[in-house]
């Protein structure tokens, strides 16, 4: 069986997301933080100099969720994109409460495989945030599931029913 492809079509497509950096979405930098557990590298900084900023995993999150909404609606039934390949470069950083912006452009299709430009801005003063290149590819959704252990009955991971 042929592996899905998304239509070259999907170049230029463009998706724009606005959400305020929430505590749970930082890490902690020059300061111990404990979610998850961890000392600064820096051997001499203070708890005063402790400072939240948005970090690399939800921003990349973020990033992703804006490239998969650009499409949707535009890739062949029964399918579904996943996570392949990331670089993110921090630019700039986004303390808690502060607004930003996530702009995605599709800027290939090579295969299955749809790559992305990702931007991410501040809303109040337009400073850069972060930019990162993601790579999503096309899957059928049966077949991931089946590959990844999940039951289509309940949508539990099969592996569940094993455990007594």
């Amino acid at each position: 069986m042929d592996e899905p492809r998304p239509s070259t079509d999907l170049v230029g497509a463009t998706g724009t997301t606005t959400f305020a950096v929430e505590p749970a979405q930082t890490t902690n930098v020059f300061g111990t933080q404990e979610t998850p557990s961890g000392r600064p590298a820096a051997a001499d900084s203070t708890p005063a100099e402790s400072v939240r900023v948005l970090g690399t995993a939800p921003l990349l999150s973020r990033v992703e969720f804006t490239s998969r909404e650009s499409i949707r609606g535009r890739i062949p039934p029964g399918t579904g994109m996943v996570g392949k390949r990331a670089d993110v470069t921090h630019t700039g950083a986004a303390t808690v409460g502060r607004r930003v912006r996530v702009r995605t452009e599709v800027v290939a299709v090579d295969g299955a495989d749809v790559t992305y430009d990702g931007r991410v801005r501040t809303v109040d003063d337009d400073r850069a945030v972060a930019r990162a290149e993601v790579v999503l590819r096309l899957v059928n959704r049966d077949r991931f599931r089946a590959a990844v252990g999940v039951d289509d009955r309940d949508g539990d991971d099969a592996r569940d029913d094993d455990r007594g």
